[in-house]
């Protein structure tokens, strides 16, 4: 024992004296193992940064991909879903359909052909079968043929038989069509519905997979990259199959609740990294990235290993890690400072593109109205406006297609659009074509607007509004929640030659307007269906029963679609709008009525009336003149302008108090006219600079606190109202 503890303390003796005697060499093992020591924590360091680098940059990869193939399909999907309308409303022209089938092909690049397929015998006269389809031939040849006379029947066609059994929209699996696109294609088919609700054929359009090849063979960040897109029944719709792409697909088959991101040991023992995102849309296409394990860490693997040469070379290659390292680090702390300046910018952004809206809530004796805007990202593309003129309430909702700064630009716009051509304009379809044609100047970018424009007319309820390709409102009325019928419209910025209708309805006093954009029936959970329309009439219909003011509606829609969603990210802007009609009744006290003829000698009996009337309110002598004046203004008006030259109509003027305000109703039958829309007299300018006419107008606004006009059932309604309390 003794001895062998003697030749250990000899060894420990040895060994320090060796030290001593070499303090360069012990400092360079030394630091050979405390570089090994850092190797191996830069190496589980740099491993786990190239992770991460990996997957943001694929992220950013396929995001790139997928909003490249998403806008385009957007694009189809809503020009094919326009289309149907379009046919929808020309069922009665067969043959107009092949100048629509071809036009489409003309306007949209990415377009191969697309064409109508009718229900069989749907024109006796055309046959059992009847397709126009147009597509292209060469770079600028656009055929057009009806394709049911090659013999194909398409009645067994994917693109025909899904929307006709499930009365929507369809993107079809990728197939071989010899007879008219001559190419292997993908259609997307919507169905066509005629005003009794009958399934009358589909409108569709044919998509080559060059298109999609294309987009798939985009730069790669990593060259060992496979993409492929597929179908929801993995058929591969671009991307070369081969077999480490199908033992990919077999796996996502087999388990379609997996992870977007995986790692596998293929058969040939080559670790994967696999990616995939759903397109989303109306498709249930997937896009999958494949890449070689070796791609992504091979470059780390082997400075490892050349890490492990001698000592001097080690510390050398340790310098360079060193070195790089920091560059590295000093180029990232420029990229974080430059999105913290990007980010603040955004939020100012925001806060600026919040200010150009409107107040959340508006309250008048008349309406009580509620909104909301809860953008997908700092800045969103939704809009919305409100505002009171001459005893109208204007308001307006409308989604921008897209995301982000671009989209916010373009809402900005159309705001600035809407204010400015409603302010001389009663008539929604008019506004709604004015601000069409201005969208369409210049875009080049093809951003298009859905919107929804409405007057409400407050002292009569009449309702009158025009439809741009935007979701109808659901109105909450006795009792019941029922989707506004609206015309189908093309939305702004398409072309600048659409034509826009009026529609008019009557809202009972109580009932309530609620207006959304599609960030709310589309909200969904992770891979799940949307909330939808059905989800959203069921929460109104429990608002209606529980007698909930506007905000507290959108305050219980917000609530359960956040509940529904479970935390899910928000895909797109949620805009909400509900307006409450609540017509202030008026007990007069006082009612008189005149009718005189349209001859400007009844005006002393127009006077004499109104001294009367105003001699029974005691009204102070100055109140009275006042409005005498404004009153003949009015009527005389009515006299030189309401009805032709030599014609004789009647002008009836009925005057209400309820003891705090009065109502001044003049009615005639003459032509339209609105006084409300004539160009307010410039009182700055002499009498010999100041345009004719405009002077009577202006005496009614300065003196009256309400002007209002109507057309209704062929009468010119006018009304003027005092408030007696402010007077």
């Amino acid at each position: 024992m003794d001895r062998i503890e003697t030749t250990h303390k000899s060894w420990w003796k040895r060994l320090k004296c060796y030290m001593r005697a070499n303090v360069g060499l012990s400092i360079i093992i030394s630091a050979v193992f405390v570089l090994e020591l850092m190797v191996g924590i830069m190496f589980y360091a740099a491993q786990t940064f190239i992770q991460r680098t990996m997957e943001r940059m694929v992220e950013v990869e396929m995001n790139a991909i997928y909003l490249c193939i998403r806008n385009k399909l957007a694009n189809v999907e809503v020009l094919i879903d326009n289309m149907s309308w379009v046919v929808s409303e020309n069922l009665e022209k067969p043959e107009w359909m092949f100048n629509l089938t071809k036009r489409m092909v003309m306007n949209n690049s990415s377009f191969w052909g697309s064409g109508v397929a009718f229900a069989p015998d749907f024109y006796p006269d055309k046959g059992p079968y009847y397709e126009p389809y147009s597509v292209c031939r060469g770079q600028d040849s656009i055929i057009s043929i009806q394709v049911a006379e090659e013999g194909a029947d398409y009645t067994r066609k994917e693109y025909y038989c899904v929307p006709l059994a499930q009365g929507k929209s369809h993107w079809s699996e990728p197939y071989v069509d010899s007879v008219g696109a001559k190419a292997v294609i993908t259609t997307y088919s919507a169905p066509i519905f005629s005003d009794s609700n009958r399934f009358v054929g589909v409108a569709f359009t044919d998509i080559t997979t060059d298109f999609l090849e294309e987009v798939m063979n985009e730069e790669k960040i990593y060259q060992s990259t496979q993409r492929v897109l597929v179908t929801g029944n993995y058929n591969i719709l671009a991307g070369k199959e081969n077999p480490v792409i199908s033992e990919v697909l077999d796996i996502l088959k087999a388990d379609e609740d997996k992870d977007e991101y995986f790692t596998l040991t293929t058969q040939d023992g080559t670790k994967r990294h696999v990616f995939y995102k759903s397109v989303g849309g109306k498709t249930d296409w997937v896009l999958i990235n494949i890449l070689d394990d070796d791609d992504v860490f091979g470059g780390l693997r082997r400075i490892r290993c050349l890490l492990l040469i001698p000592s001097i070379i080690g510390l050398f290659f340790a310098g360079v890690i060193v070195w790089r390292s920091s560059r590295n680090l000093e180029r990232l702390r420029e990229v974080n400072a430059e999105k913290e300046r990007i980010g603040g910018e955004l939020h100012v952004a925001s806060r600026i593109q919040q200010s150009m809206l409107p107040e959340l809530d508006l309250r008048s004796d008349d309406v009580d109205i509620s909104s909301s805007l809860a953008p997908a990202r700092e800045v969103g593309g939704d809009l919305f406006d409100y505002y009171i003129r001459d005893g109208k309430l204007f308001f307006c909702i409308g989604d921008v297609s897209g995301k982000g700064v671009p989209s916010a630009i373009v809402m900005a716009v159309i705001l600035s659009l809407f204010r400015a051509f409603s302010a001389h304009e009663n008539n929604p379809a008019r506004i709604m074509r004015a601000i069409n044609e201005a969208a369409c100047h210049r875009n080049d970018s093809n951003i298009f607007v859905t919107m929804f424009i409405g007057v409400l007319d407050l002292p009569t309820g009449n309702l009158r509004y025009c439809n741009g390709g935007h979701d109808c409102p659901l109105l909450l009325e006795k009792g019941i929640v029922r989707k506004e019928m609206c015309r189908p419209h093309l939305p702004l910025g398409v072309f600048d030659d659409t034509k826009y209708d009026i529609q008019e309805t009557l809202l009972a006093p109580d009932s309530t307007l609620f207006l959304y954009t599609d960030g709310l029936t589309e909200a969904r959970r992770e891979r799940k269906q949307f909330f939808g329309i059905e989800r959203t009439v069921a929460v109104l219909d429990g608002c209606l029963k529980e007698r909930m003011t506007p905000r507290q509606i959108l305050e219980r829609v917000t609530a359960e679609v956040h509940r529904y969603v479970r935390g899910a990210e928000q895909s797109d802007d949620l805009t909400m709008l509900a307006i409450h009609y609540t017509p202030r009744p008026f007990e007069s006290t006082l009612t008189e009525t005149l009718s005189i003829k349209n001859d400007i000698h009844e005006v002393p009996a127009l006077n004499a009336f109104q001294k009367s009337f105003y001699g029974k309110m005691s009204l102070e002598t100055s109140l009275a003149h006042q409005l005498q004046l404004s009153v003949e203004e009015a009527v005389v008006n009515v006299i030189d302008y309401a009805y032709p030259i030599g014609t004789d109509g009647d002008i009836t003027i009925k005057m209400m108090t309820d003891g705090q305000s009065l109502k001044i109703v003049i009615v005639d039958s003459g032509v339209i006219f609105d006084p409300t829309l004539v160009e307010k007299a410039d009182t700055t300018l002499s009498a010999e600079e100041r345009k004719i006419g405009g002077l009577g107008i202006y005496l009614v606004r300065e003196f009256m606190d309400s002007i209002n006009y109507e057309r209704v059932d062929g009468n010119n309604i006018l009304t003027l109202i005092k408030y007696l309390k402010n007077s």
